[in-house]
């Protein structure tokens, strides 16, 4: 669970910032959320399966991107490429060796 002083970090910003999201708190938990050694995405095809398109929104930020995902993951289905660049979102970078 948050403790006291992660609690206090937020309410401090929420007074700063939204101070009328500054209530009462009801529940706090913490959450584990999936990362990427260097916190990229992963959106690739599978090697042995090049019709098949994976993606992987994950470093906890990704959520803000699901529009975009998608618009890639449906040309690359649908087109077989996309005009966004995703060389970097390669899952073979995170291959070794």
């Amino acid at each position: 669970n948050p403790s006291p002083r992660d609690e206090e970090r937020v309410r401090a910003w929420l007074r700063r910032r939204m101070p009328l999201a500054n209530g009462a708190r009801r529940q706090a938990k913490v959450c584990m959320y999936t990362n990427t050694p260097d916190a990229h995405f992963i959106v690739d095809r599978l090697a042995d399966h090049p019709n098949v398109v994976v993606a992987s929104a994950c470093s906890g930020h990704g959520f803000k991107f699901s529009s975009v995902i998608g618009e890639i993951l449906a040309d690359l289905v649908l087109r077989a490429e996309t005009r966004h660049p995703i060389g970097f979102l390669s899952a073979k970078r995170l291959v070794r060796g």
